[in-house]
């Protein structure tokens, strides 16, 4: 029981390739300058308020400092947020690539598979398709010409005598026509009938 049923089978992990691994360093690269972003804008808050302070107690010049302070932590904001940016576009970018890189692969695919299925089938082979397709064709419409009354009066003649002989050879035969007139109903019952044996026998000719 244990090797039938077993436990299901995981497919094999995905292969990490070398675009995988530089869209995942620059992701986190990207993750950890924002949380530096995020610091920086709380220190300015801070040191503003801090600035504001000082001026209070008369202490201008340790004021002045913190001003300078936060507009340098300004600066880096500023590098910062530009250089997310550029990683920003540069994922994009690797992204964009990987998947027109896909969209080829699936595109010489298919082509691969569009020459295979068309060296299935030479052009002398569509040719004699439709060389057999015109020939069955017309051999409709010549049956559909015997079945249209074409054929003349001595060939239905024939054709009758034929059946006639076949249905001797099989041992079924006709019913005799009656020597008297036949009701309205059995007489288009008849005619009906004899209509289809000359129908059958077109067919099997």
């Amino acid at each position: 029981m244990g090797s039938i049923f077993g436990k299901p089978k995981h497919p094999p992990p995905a292969k990490v390739t070398e675009h995988d691994k530089a869209v995942l360093g620059l992701k986190l690269q990207r993750d950890k300058m924002r949380q530096a972003y995020r610091r920086y804008e709380k220190n300015l808050t801070k040191e503003k308020e801090m600035a504001k302070e000082l001026l209070k107690q008369g202490r201008k010049d340790r004021a002045l400092l913190m001003l300078k302070r936060k507009r340098y932590q300004e600066s880096i904001m500023d590098r910062l947020a530009k250089q997310m940016d550029n990683v920003d576009t540069m994922v994009s970018e690797l992204e964009t690539a990987q998947l027109n890189k896909d969209v080829l692969e699936k595109l010489k695919q298919g082509n691969e598979a569009l020459q295979l299925i068309n060296q299935t089938f030479s052009i002398e082979d569509a040719e004699k398709i439709m060389e057999d397709t015109r020939e069955a064709a017309e051999y409709q419409e010549e049956l559909s010409n015997i079945l249209a009354g074409q054929l003349s009066s001595v060939d239905i003649a024939e054709v009758e005598e034929e059946l006639e002989a076949l249905q001797r050879e099989q041992g079924v035969l006709l019913p005799d026509v009656p020597s008297h007139e036949l009701p309205e109903a059995e007489r288009i019952a008849a005619k009906k009938e004899k209509q289809r044996q000359r129908e059958r026998v077109a067919l099997e000719a």
